[in-house]
């Protein structure tokens, strides 16, 4: 009788057991993100406006298919990720390296927002393709390895 007990006591904990990891089998949370903020300069004064292009860069090993963004108001900026599915979206970005561009005029002639001036940039900050800022995504940064130093 004590038998039995615990074999049907073990047979409803392993099916619940069972039955949860087929729960967390089907949560897709996406990939981990870490808070990723900082402060943007051009030519030592914080660059008023603009928006800011996280690129993974895939010679350094990062293949992640997202899209991190972050407006830059008054120097500062604050990361978000958009992923293709909707649990790898989010504040904060997926670890690794980065490639990083910045948009501050549309076709180099129109502010990106009405009433904002035209800013005047090293075009090499530009384009993702040749910028020069490379940022590794980690765990514990320091104070500051974040921070973006630009030049006209």
């Amino acid at each position: 009788m004590v038998l039995e007990m615990v074999r049907r006591t073990r047979a409803v904990l392993m099916a619940f057991c069972a039955l949860g990891m087929l729960v967390s089998a089907g949560c897709d949370t996406g990939p981990r993100r870490v808070p990723a903020s900082g402060t943007v300069t051009l030519d030592g004064k914080p660059l008023e406006f603009g928006i800011l292009y996280f690129n993974p860069d895939e010679s350094k090993g990062n293949t992640a298919r997202v899209s991190c963004t972050s407006p830059v108001r008054d120097g500062h900026f604050n990361v978000q990720t958009s992923g293709i599915q909707r649990s790898e979206s989010g504040p904060g970005v997926p670890l690794g390296w980065y490639k990083v561009n910045l948009r501050v005029n549309m076709a180099g002639e129109l502010p990106i927002f009405p009433g904002q001036p035209v800013v005047k940039i090293n075009p090499k900050y530009l384009d993702p393709d040749k910028t020069p800022i490379s940022i590794e995504v980690v765990d514990n940064p320091e104070p500051g390895h974040y921070d973006i130093k630009l030049d006209k």
